[in-house]
């Protein structure tokens, strides 16, 4: 199999996981939306954020770092393979046991601070999301060192099944935030255990050798750097949710979260192409193939704007019905959050195929100087807009710090890859050409929404002129189309 096809197979798998993980995420969000009183929801989503911190702390980076050197190692001393899976195994559950017991011990203080007292039960119930959670996303991560993006995809799959099933059943029969938090718990601990199963069976296969002299200190080293990147991500992703708890209340919490969840379905196929994308820049310079890696970040690149930057515009045209329509009116106050957040939408999706590369081709030091910054950026930004102008100062907060940060890891890419930026600006030139032409066909039509059936008929119309569009001006080529529906 051909390299383009390897990347094609392994986009094509993690899509079907993402879109499985975004429609089940969105009928969580939506039910639970329902079911649950704005404040309730808040409060889940509250908690959610905090359980990620714990997470990141427990993690540790172990996962990117053993990814990283699996790909290398791969290629010049596959026996090595076992003494890295080992290696990560036992500091993860050294790491990820003591952030599970830590946080149950500081629930209460952390309900104290928030100012809600009900905060706490919902942390008791989720804490051993924290284990789970660190080990379903290092045993994807190993999976995609190991290439095997469909056993990647197969956890989060399973992940997005239980989920809704269990949270919405358990809010059903009258459990409230507690059992929808506990929904969280028991597709997390399915997913880990699948999680464990498969990487085990890779490493239970790989030729034992003699461990390298110095391989654990490397491994552990190259993983603080990419630590330092997750907390900060977290802090760029999570923070304003926890402040906005703090200053204000869990009803503009939920405000805040329902735009941010849009977004969380929305970039599914980029976040599906820069996992199966970012390990083969390495790869290929490692193989001597710099032409290649440059072509693969620039057509990727361009590939996601054609398609998320027209995306985006609409989103903002549409923002009130559509967030009245899927959450109810009680959500209004969410309108002017989600059409700020599509400018993170963008920076996300850009990130998507830029930023992943960094660590595999050790630049994950670089990156996590430029997350810290931003993670920073966004805490003092945050501190000063949301005491001010509320939820919408979180937003501004958010798109600014990770606009920045986006910003050096595509000047940092830049520098390890030999990028036709020209060729980049004349198809940026017709994406603009396209977003115009399809913002003008719907902005006229949006004084009829009323309902479902008119917004997917707007959302249509925006689509066809879209693609009309994209093969007109040439972003899409006629080959393209009979190749991809060759009846």
């Amino acid at each position: 199999m051909s390299l383009v096809e390897e990347i094609k197979s392994g986009f094509k798998i993690d899509l079907i996981s993402q879109v499985g993980k975004s429609l089940s995420g969105g009928i969580l969000v939506i039910m639970l939306a329902r079911l649950l009183s704005p404040s309730e929801y808040g409060l889940v989503y509250l908690a959610v954020s905090i359980f990620t911190f714990a997470t990141l702390f427990g993690k540790v980076g172990l996962g990117n770092s053993a990814a990283r050197y699996v790909t290398e190692y791969e290629e010049k001393d596959p026996g090595q393979i076992p003494h890295i899976v080992e290696t990560t195994a036992v500091i993860l559950a050294i790491t990820l046991g003591i952030a599970t017991v830590g946080l149950v011990f500081a629930s209460g203080q952390i309900a104290v601070v928030i100012g809600n007292s009900e905060l706490q039960t919902i942390l008791l119930a989720g804490a051993l999301f924290v284990a789970t959670g660190g080990l379903v996303e290092s045993s994807r991560k190993l999976c995609q060192g190991f290439k095997k993006i469909e056993w990647a995809a197969y956890i989060k799959l399973v992940d997005a099944v239980v989920r809704p099933i269990v949270a919405i059943g358990l809010v059903f029969v009258g459990f409230g935030a507690v059992g929808a938090i506990t929904g969280y718990v028991v597709s997390s601990l399915s997913a880990a255990f699948l999680g464990v199963v498969l990487v085990y069976n890779f490493y239970s296969n790989s030729t034992r050798g003699v461990i390298e002299s110095g391989l654990r200190r490397r491994i552990a080293e190259y993983a603080i750097p990419i630590a330092l990147t997750q907390n900060s991500d977290t802090v760029l992703k999570r923070v304003d949710i926890i402040l906005i708890g703090i200053f204000l209340t869990p009803i503009a919490v939920s405000y805040y979260v329902v735009a941010k969840q849009l977004m969380t379905f929305l970039k599914a196929p980029a976040n599906s192409l820069g996992f199966a994308i970012t390990p083969r820049y390495s790869e290929q310079i490692h193989r001597g193939n710099l032409d290649t890696a440059s072509r693969l970040y620039s057509k990727a690149l361009t590939s996601i704007l054609t398609f998320y930057v027209p995306a985006a515009v609409g989103l903002v045209i549409v923002a009130e019905p559509t967030l009245t329509l899927i959450f109810g009116s009680e959500y209004t106050g969410g309108v002017i959050v989600l059409q700020i957040l599509v400018f993170y939408l963008i920076a996300q999706v850009i990130s998507y195929v830029t930023s992943g590369g960094l660590d595999y081709l050790g630049r994950a030091k670089y990156r996590a100087y430029a997350k810290a910054g931003a993670a920073i950026i966004n805490v003092v930004l945050n501190l000063i807009l949301i005491p001010m102008i509320g939820v919408v100062g979180a937003a501004i907060s958010t798109v600014s710090s990770y606009g920045l940060y986006v910003i050096l890891n595509v000047y940092f890419l830049h520098l390890e890859l030999d990028i036709d930026w020209l060729k980049i600006s004349q198809r940026c030139i017709k994406i603009a050409v396209v977003t115009v032409i399809m913002a003008l066909s719907i902005l006229p039509l949006t004084s009829e929404i009323s309902n479902f059936v008119s917004l997917i008929a707007v959302v249509i119309l925006g689509g066809l002129v879209w693609f009309i569009s994209t093969v007109t001006v040439g972003l899409v080529k006629k080959q393209q189309l009979r190749a991809a529906f060759p009846y």
